[in-house]
Parts: structure tokens; C-alpha cells; sequence
């Protein structure tokens, strides 16, 4: 798993199959999140509702990802990501078109569902063709790929705003970039290009199950422990995402300069990933993973400190600017240990498990922060989540070493 291989990363079929698309669906993604919220205040007049209405997206993506396994090893990669992207742009459209917020709910729901099936196609298609030596490269591209998409797509969403003078009209953006992509599948060739073999504890001679929940169960040990360990490191985006325009707000600085630290953030956020998936190709995976989780450890417990000290702007920058650095660092990680644990004959059923399990914190994530908030204070949430990555970061290498002895590190 570590090491380059002798071959670099396959750009020619990668950028076509994956990376491409990959912007483009993450452009569709970006331009729902701002919009949804919008669409339903403008409807009902309720921030409340409209907070309701805009979680639909993740229930839809929670809900439809083990489903995207059995869909995947069912109806393979390219059509399950035909078929998502088109449930994506109806979505979308419905969204576009809805008179009342239940309307618009079914809208979102049927946009989260379609991103979730195509994430999990996209991984599947990964894990199946691109040798392990350069998967970390390959995965940090693709996440890199997906940054650019949703940091493009609320823009777009503007655009059609403006168009249509109607807060739903930025869904156009939505069905947009969805026929784009149903376009650019339809397209390319999806060949095989060099098989990669079985992971550790799947004989080569054993037929690939296609069931997920039988995959499941057959892997709960993996995805209890390596899984939940992981997934620490999907809870630290979220938490970034929800803390640092608190933080901002509460050592002093306006609503622009906060969205100006965040912009400059996300911006070198941007610029490492694929630096960290060089790193993972070449070093291992924890030498990618563990020092990412010290870093949000840090970063966390530095946005605490920042609420409680005289220099509180400069604490804040600083923690906020670390924190982008891990983010961006540690961007392919996750999915690149999840390849490595999948069947690379059959990678689907384990992945779409994989996902659900590291998408566990993250779902979670919004709720303990408001909930610790509300109980103590928010100096106490950061330092909650920074302890949280840092035993995550002392647990995770033995773990690593069990499941993938060849990982390095």
C-alpha cells in the first residue's frame, strides 16, 4: 500500500472518468446548500422550517448509502452514476418548480440521495481500477476536484438567481450541471486500468458477495474500530465549518472579515491536498492521518483559547489557518483507506458500509456542538472536539497496523 508505484497516476483515463465529473457534481452540490435554505425561508417565512428543509439533504445522502452499494454491485459503476445524476437533476428541478416546502423537502431529499449513490460509484470505480501505489494521489485529486466544484457552485447559483429574480432559480444550476455530467458519462470510456489485489483477510480465490448487509456484517470488526476511528476525521470539517464563524464572532470581528478568514482558508485548504495524498502514496497513510488529527487538536483547542485570551484575533487566525491546513492535508485519506480495505473485485458493498460508518461523526457533529454550547460555553465545545481528535490520532495506528499491515508508518 505504500510507495510509489511504476507507474504515475493515470491522468489521461482519471480526468475524464472522475475528476471531471467530479467537478461538475460537486458544482451541483454547492449550489444546493446555500440555495435550499433560501428556497424555504422565502416560502414559509421560517428560519426554523427552513433549517428542517435544508437537513433533508443529508438525510437523503445518510439514507441512501448502503442502498448505493447494492445499486452499484447490481447495475455497475457508470450506469449507477447515469442514474444518480439524473435523480440529482430531478431533484433539482422538482426543487425548482415546488409551490410548498414539502415539495421542496422531496427536492432536496431526492438531491442528497443522488450525490450519495454517485460518491459511492465514483469510490467503487477508484478502488477497481487505479493501482494502490498512486490511490492516495488519485483519491486527493479527486477530493480536490470536489473542492473546486463546491466552492464554484454557490456562484452559480447566484448567477441563476439573478436570472430568474427567484431564490429557486438557483436550482437551474443544479439541473445544469447534472445534464452536463449525465453528458460527459455518457461520453467517456470506463475501461479497466490495472486491477489492484484483494486487501489483507479476502483470499484471492473467494467469490466477491455483492451483498451489503452480508458485507457488513462479515466486516463490523474493521468498521467498528479502524471505521469509527476515522471517522473522527470526517467530524473535524464539520465541526470546522459550524466553530470557526462562531469563534470569529465571539472575539470581535464583523460578518465580512470572518467570510474573509474563511475564504483565505478555504483557499489554502485548496493547495495541499494533493500534497497529503503524495505523502500517503509514499510514507503511508498515518503519515497523512495522525498528523491531521494533531493538527485539529490543536487548531481546536487554539479557537478555545482565542475566546478567553487578550490576543484572541491572532489565536483565532492562527487556529483557523492550521485547521485549513489539515483539512486540505488529510482531504483523501479517508477514501483512500477505504479502498484499501474493499475488494477491489467487488469494492462497492464494503464501501457504501465504509462511508456510512465514517459519516457517523459528522452526522452527529452539528448536535454535540450545539448541545455543549447551550451546557457550558463554546471555548469548552472546542476543546471537547480538539480532545476528541487527539485520541483518535493516538489510537489510530494501532489499528492501521492490524487491518493494514502494509500501510506504513
Amino acid at each position: 500500500m505504500t510507495g510509489s508505484s511504476g507507474s504515475g497516476v493515470p491522468w489521461r483515463d482519471l480526468v475524464p472518468t472522475a475528476l471531471v465529473p467530479n467537478v461538475l457534481q460537486g458544482c451541483g452540490q454547492g449550489a444546493a446548500i446555500p440555495v435550499i435554505p433560501l428556497a424555504a425561508v422565502a416560502l414559509t417565512g421560517s428560519p426554523a422550517t427552513a433549517a428542517m428543509v435544508a437537513a433533508m439533504l443529508t438525510v437523503g445522502q445518510v439514507l441512501f448509502a448502503l442502498p448505493a452499494g447494492w445499486l452499484v454491485g447490481r447495475f455497475g459503476e457508470r450506469s449507477t452514476m447515469l442514474v444518480s445524476t439524473a435523480a440529482t437533476g430531478l431533484g433539482g428541478l422538482l426543487a425548482h418548480l415546488a409551490s410548498s416546502v414539502v415539495l421542496l423537502g422531496c427536492g432536496a431529499l431526492l438531491i442528497g440521495s443522488g450525490v450519495a449513490v454517485f460518491a459511492t460509484a465514483r469510490h467503487a470505480w477508484i478502488t477497481a481500477v487505479i493501482p494502490a501505489g498512486v490511490r492516495g494521489r488519485s483519491l486527493s485529486a479527486l477530493a480536490g476536484a470536489t473542492r473546486l466544484g463546491m466552492f464554484a457552485g454557490p456562484f452559480l447559483a447566484a448567477a441563476a438567481f439573478h436570472l430568474t429574480g427567484d431564490a429557486r432559480g438557483g436550482f437551474l444550476a443544479v439541473v445544469a450541471m447534472s445534464v452536463l455530467l449525465v453528458v460527459v458519462i455518457a461520453s467517456v470510456r470506463f475501461d479497466g486500468l490495472a486491477g489492484a489485489a484483494a486487501p489483507a483477510g479476502i483470499a484471492a480465490g473467494d467469490e466477491p458477495s455483492p451483498k451489503v448487509f452480508r458485507t457488513m456484517w462479515q466486516r463490523r470488526d474493521v468498521l467498528l474500530t479502524l471505521g469509527l476511528t476515522v471517522s473522527v476525521v470526517t467530524t473535524m470539517r464539520i465541526t470546522r465549518r459550524i466553530l470557526v464563524p462562531l469563534a470569529g464572532v465571539a472575539v470581535g470581528m464583523d460578518d465580512v472579515t470572518v467570510t474573509l478568514v474563511v475564504g483565505i482558508a478555504s483557499g489554502i485548504d485548496f493547495s495541499v491536498f494533493y500534497l497529503g495524498g503524495v505523502v500517503a502514496d509514499r510514507w503511508g497513510r498515518l503519515a497523512v492521518a495522525v498528523p491531521a488529527l494533531v493538527a485539529f487538536g490543536l487548531s481546536h483547542v487554539a479557537l478555545a483559547l482565542a475566546t478567553q485570551l487578550s490576543a484572541g484575533q491572532w489565536w483565532f487566525l492562527s487556529g483557523t489557518l492550521v485547521m485549513a491546513l489539515a483539512n486540505g492535508w488529510s482531504g483523501g485519506v479517508v477514501a483512500t483507506i477505504g479502498s484499501d480495505l474493499a475488494d477491489p473485485r467487488a469494492p462497492a458493498p464494503f464501501l457504501s458500509s465504509w462511508r456510512l460508518t465514517t459519516d457517523l461523526g459528522s452526522s452527529v457533529a452539528p448536535v454535540a456542538v450545539a448541545a455543549l454550547a447551550a451546557a457550558f460555553s463554546l471555548s469548552v465545545a472546542c476543546v471537547a472536539f480538539g480532545i476528541v481528535a487527539w485520541v483518535a490520532a493516538t489510537i489510530l495506528p494501532s489499528r492501521v497496523r492490524r487491518f493494514l499491515p502494509d500501510s506504513g508508518g
